[in-house]
């Protein structure tokens, strides 16, 4: 009750100080609304880029067993503060006894993600983040702090594996990946807004 009688108030003041001519009414108009908005608060706002991929195929043809996406362009700007990096692969069936499936298929199981900076020579500089796996691998989720380079950065990846669905489940299994970047900005969110609305960019 008390808040609808606040707004009320603000609203006959808003109008009344808008009828007013000139700049004066312009000026009281929007210090009024301002006042009346309420206290922002910082937050921060994430943005996914990433490759996600099960083998599913039992066929052993290169566009089966080779998966080479589009690479994947990420805009870094001044606002960027954080990002961070999941990897994940899993590559089932990696030793039967003592003889790896790499074996039987004659071919190496692998999955290959680099993160590129802007500017940078593929054939000669370093990524700013690599991984390549060749079996199961879980390492943690790697965060990373400004100042990042400002422009276009590139994700990429490149995975060779298998997949086999048999008669019998146990003997079935499908390599898959995932790489995931978020980058994080800041961003200021407003009390009168809806809830669900997007964080307002710094």
């Amino acid at each position: 009750m008390r808040r609808t009688r606040f707004l009320v108030s603000a609203m006959l003041l808003i109008l009344l100080a808008s009828s007013t001519s000139g700049c004066l009414g312009l000026v009281a108009t929007r210090e009024l609304m301002e006042w009346s908005r309420g206290t922002p608060t910082t937050s921060e706002q994430t943005e996914s880029y990433s490759f996600q991929h099960t083998f599913s195929s039992n066929s052993t043809e290169l566009e089966a067993i080779i998966h080479r996406p589009a690479p994947q362009d990420i805009l870094f700007d001044e606002q960027v503060k954080e990002i961070s990096i999941y990897f994940r692969v899993q590559m089932d069936l990696d030793e039967i006894g003592e003889f790896g499936l790499n074996n039987l298929t004659g071919s190496i199981r692998y999955v290959h993600a680099r993160l590129w900076e802007p500017g940078a020579n593929i054939n000669t500089d370093e990524p700013f983040w690599e991984e390549n796996a060749t079996s199961d691998h879980y390492p943690p989720i790697e965060r990373r702090y400004a100042p990042f380079k400002p422009g276009v950065w590139v994700l990429e990846v490149e995975a060779q594996g298998y997949g086999l669905t048999a008669p019998i489940e146990q003997f079935s299994f499908h390599d898959e990946f995932e790489v995931i970047v978020n980058v994080v900005r800041p961003c200021i969110l407003y009390p009168e807004q809806p809830r669900g609305t997007e964080c307002v960019p710094m």
